[in-house]
């Protein structure tokens, strides 16, 4: 089974790489200019995606003026550069939603990372819930990987790919920030 989950994890870490690079560089830039002005990056993170949290706050690997928004009731009031990250397990997360709406009402600049995107009652019809408040929305499509010989599936590395796009943005906002100097 690790095999197999190595080999799917690999593939999936790629698959998300090559599918947002461009997406990457757009988040990153206003991550930058939110440092490069001396304002705030705000982290927000609900269910497996909190994994995020002690990266950003106690890792090697964290932005400048970070900090994390513990709950939707205690939303700061925002300035014009300042960018907020909303990490979420599904597009319907309701702490998600309360604080991209509170975000959104004030006008203010927000990147999400969704989990997993669940569909509509049509199979086709993805019911947009977080995407409709943002352009700058990174999903991950988590999912179990490994079969069973019952048939389900378990593995799904939604922290993983979480933590994986933090140090995509990351690492790309550091490649922006080394041009500004």
């Amino acid at each position: 089974m690790l095999q197999i989950f190595t080999t799917q994890l690999s593939g999936k870490l790629k698959l998300v790489k090559e599918k947002h690079e461009e997406l990457f560089e757009d988040c990153s830039r206003m991550l930058a200019q939110s440092i490069v002005s001396g304002h705030s990056i705000y982290l927000f993170a609900t269910g497996e995606m909190e994994s995020v949290i002690p990266q950003a706050i106690y890792g090697n690997d964290r932005f400048e003026n970070i900090k994390v928004i513990e709950s939707t009731c205690e939303i700061p009031l925002l300035e014009d550069q300042d960018t907020v990250l909303i990490f979420s397990p599904t597009n319907h997360d309701k702490a998600a939603l309360q604080l991209a709406r509170l975000v959104f009402e004030q006008n203010k600049d927000f990147i999400t990372i969704i989990g997993r995107v669940d569909k509509g009652k049509d199979k086709d019809e993805v019911d947009s819930g977080l995407i409709d408040f943002t352009e700058l929305s990174i999903e991950l499509q988590a999912a179990p990987m490994i079969p069973k010989d019952d048939g389900t599936r378990i593995g799904t590395p939604t922290s993983l790919l979480a933590l994986f796009v933090y140090h995509c943005l990351y690492l790309t906002t550091a490649d922006i920030l080394a041009e500004y100097e």
